[in-house]
């Protein structure tokens, strides 16, 4: 199973929240946004700058969310995904959940026909929604 990553999912793990994904084990692979990594180390910061990691923590969570990364098909944030993701949906949805669910929509396009298609792993209901409208089989919430 290959499935688009949001940041949810991977948070979930690196934080060890409650909950994971639980296809986490069956991926054979993941694709996501190079705004993931962004969006990862700006969590940490916002933690770190509430008090709820200690400054070990936040290391220790960088390092362990940097070693996931190399395992994913990041793709690049390019006018492409930029242009698709400013498109009218079919629900709500913030700008980067777009971002994201416009890389989602472009990968999938560029699969071969005999591949299976990508599933969209999130623990966003809203996101989760807008995924299922433009018929990806969603992962890791009920919506």
């Amino acid at each position: 199973m290959v499935a688009y990553i949001d940041i949810s999912v991977l948070l979930r793990v690196v934080l060890k929240q409650d909950h994971p994904l639980k296809e986490w084990d069956d991926l054979e692979g993941g694709v996501s946004s190079s705004l993931l990594a962004v969006e990862g180390y700006r969590t940490f910061d916002q933690l770190w700058h509430r008090d709820e990691l200690t400054d070990s923590e936040l290391a220790e969570k960088r390092i362990l969310f940097t070693t996931f990364l190399p395992y994913l098909e990041i793709r690049p944030l390019d006018e492409r995904v930029l242009e698709l993701a400013a498109q009218p949906l079919p629900t709500s949805l913030a700008t980067l959940d777009a971002i994201h669910l416009a890389t989602a929509m472009l990968y999938r396009a560029g699969q071969p026909p005999d591949e299976r298609p990508i599933f969209f792993a999130t623990h966003d209901v809203i996101l989760a929604r807008a995924a299922q409208a433009m018929h990806f089989d969603v992962i890791g919430v009920t919506v």
